[in-house]
């Protein structure tokens, strides 16, 4: 590469970016010489420098929130060969991680881009979890444009245990139920007892960031365990307590924050930027405040239209997801796919009885979860009868 060239990388999911800068920072002679971002924010950036190329394309701008309709003119605009040169001459290497995750128009992006460019992909099927994508883009595509080469060996963690298990998963074999840093553990009756293992799990950790996995919040399985195990002291040793944050969803996270600014529909600006000062420490909130301020300037509104500030306040929180960065705390909880692509000292997956019937997935979930672990995980399993059926056994 030249001097002012850098190495690209891009990935679909936020945590998948942050672990990919972190690996690339160690790369002896990279430093300071590469980007890590998401293929979405690459997207966005290449349709707003090439707009009037896209319009006389005939093609419109997509909304901001509109990041499927982004990535499809992104991929329209690849084609043509002055976008390739203008990406090319800054980013002549480009590396795209868990490329199993893309859609199909993120896959045009790469299909697009590798017409001249040099692209190094990493991806693994079985580690799709979203039944829409299979059989994935990325592969059909690339049968007719390389022969992959197969890397063995695992990166995130050297501990034998682990390693064994997830194969025995993705193998469909029957997995080793007890071990120091792989244990599936069967918890009937009272939710104290799978309480119980939940905080001596967490207690006898011997430190690292824990996070509580689960592939369904349905049944109230993970979701009774994790609320009595922050309540206080717990079983035989009096463990605990632990405050687990679950993670919620997009939709859930705006009405929450929504409901606590407490912004009433036709109130005054001044009273709404009030309430919005009381929550300046939240970057979403500050950003929204930084808008209505604008708007108040530039239009005259006095009066807030409730449904106006909370797309706004939508939008921010989207933008946050797919462009900006998470400050996990040490205890959380989320369901498997919100793990997908980040990594934890330990994992403890509370397995429900609530789950479609389909073996194939049940063991790319279980995989999924072992494989997020670097240190330990711990198996929850609702029933005893349970481990004797897929994915425990063959």
């Amino acid at each position: 590469m030249k001097l002012h060239q850098r190495v690209l990388a891009l990935t679909f999911m936020h945590g998948s970016r942050r672990r990919l800068d972190a690996r690339l920072r160690g790369v002896p002679g990279l430093a300071a010489r590469f980007e890590a971002t998401t293929i979405d924010s690459f997207a966005w950036r290449l349709t707003q420098r090439w707009r009037l190329l896209a319009g006389h394309m005939g093609h419109r701008i997509p909304g901001e929130n509109d990041y499927a309709g982004t990535c499809a003119l992104a991929a329209q605009l690849l084609q043509q060969n002055v976008v390739r040169a203008w990406v090319e001459m800054s980013f002549p290497i480009v590396v795209v991680d868990e490329a199993q995750d893309l859609s199909t128009e993120r896959s045009a992006m790469i299909g697009a881009w590798a017409q001249s460019g040099t692209i190094f992909l990493a991806f693994d099927e079985f580690q799709c979890l979203d039944a829409r994508l299979l059989p994935i883009a990325i592969e059909t595509w690339l049968r007719d444009h390389c022969r992959p080469t197969p890397l063995a060996g695992c990166r995130r963690t050297n501990n034998d245990e682990l390693i064994q298990a997830a194969r025995a998963v993705r193998d469909g074999r029957a997995v080793a139920l007890n071990g120091a840093s792989f244990k599936v553990i069967a918890t009937p009756g009272h939710v104290n007892f799978s309480a119980t293992c939940l905080a001596n799990a967490i207690a006898w950790r011997r430190g690292g960031n824990v996070a509580v996995l689960t592939p369904s919040r349905l049944g109230g399985f993970a979701e009774n365990a994790v609320s009595r195990v922050g309540q206080g002291p717990i079983g035989r040793h009096q463990t605990g307590p632990f405050h687990i944050h679950w993670e919620g969803n997009d939709r859930q996270e705006l009405d929450t924050l929504w409901a606590r600014l407490g912004i009433a529909d036709g109130c005054g600006i001044d009273e709404a930027l009030r309430l919005l000062s009381g929550h300046r420490n939240l970057p979403v909130v500050s950003t929204l405040r930084d808008w209505l301020i604008l708007r108040r300037s530039t239009s005259g509104i006095q009066i807030v239209v409730a449904a106006d500030l909370l797309r706004q306040l939508d939008r921010a929180l989207a933008r946050r997801h797919h462009f900006g960065g998470r400050q996990d705390p040490q205890f959380v909880a989320m369901t498997i796919q919100q793990a997908k692509n980040r990594e934890f000292d330990h994992v403890i997956l509370f397995w429900p009885h609530r789950m479609r019937d389909d073996p194939m997935q049940k063991r790319r979930l279980l995989y999924n979860a072992i494989t997020r672990a670097k240190r330990g995980c711990t198996v929850l399993v609702q029933s005893e009868d349970m481990l004797q059926a897929p994915p425990f056994v063959s």
